[in-house]
């Protein structure tokens, strides 16, 4: 018989309502980064009540995007209404490079978790598998790289594989991130606006 336990002394009590206001502290300062990093990137997200169900209730989500620029993982982990388990190419997510650092800033930050991906071996897939299969939601680009003109390529078998776990695909459409110039293969502008509908 499971049994819970119960706060019984009111130092105990004291303790728990001091992690809860430090949880929900840092749930608030997590949302108001966020929120400031997403306008500073002129991103707007849109929310279809369709996909926030899927992703809250239909638990394991594989959940697949377009892919334009470098910016896409980063805008859907801080817009996302559940953590997310990214799958990222190893030439982003391992070593020293700028982008290896920022994704495991944010997963520290608790944006989600980042496992590494490559395409010469399947040990990346298979662990976004045991994921799924542990009941978490999981994020892929199933084109496998950033499209250089910003349209949809062909999508790569992983994304059929995970899916035959039996979870819920949703999909993501990224608008604008293409025009950057920063951040995208072709792009022309410094700023552009973006959009991000879930």
């Amino acid at each position: 018989m499971h049994t819970t336990s119960v706060a019984t002394t009111p130092l105990q009590q004291l303790r728990l309502a001091c992690r809860a206001a430090a949880d929900a502290a840092r749930g608030k300062a997590r949302s108001a980064f966020a929120r400031a990093l997403l306008r500073t990137l002129r991103v707007r997200v849109i929310y279809r009540e369709r996909t926030l169900l899927q992703m809250t209730r239909h638990s394991p989500c594989v959940v697949v995007s377009n892919h334009v620029s470098l910016l896409d993982g980063i805008m859907i982990a801080l817009s996302s209404p559940v953590p997310l388990a990214f799958g990222v190419d190893t030439e982003f997510s391992r070593g020293r490079s700028l982008s290896a650092m920022v994704l495991r800033a944010l997963s520290k930050m608790g944006y989600g978790e980042v496992i590494p991906l490559d395409s010469h071996a399947p040990f990346g897939v298979r662990q976004l598998r045991r994921t799924l299969a542990l009941g978490r939601s999981v994020m892929i680009f199933p084109e496998g790289a950033i499209s250089p003109r910003g349209t949809r390529g062909e999508e790569q078998a992983g994304l059929a594989w995970l899916a035959q776990a039996g979870a819920t695909v949703v999909r993501l459409k990224i608008r604008g991130a293409e025009r950057s110039r920063w951040f995208a293969k072709r792009g022309d502008q410094l700023r552009p606006r973006i959009w991000l509908r879930f």
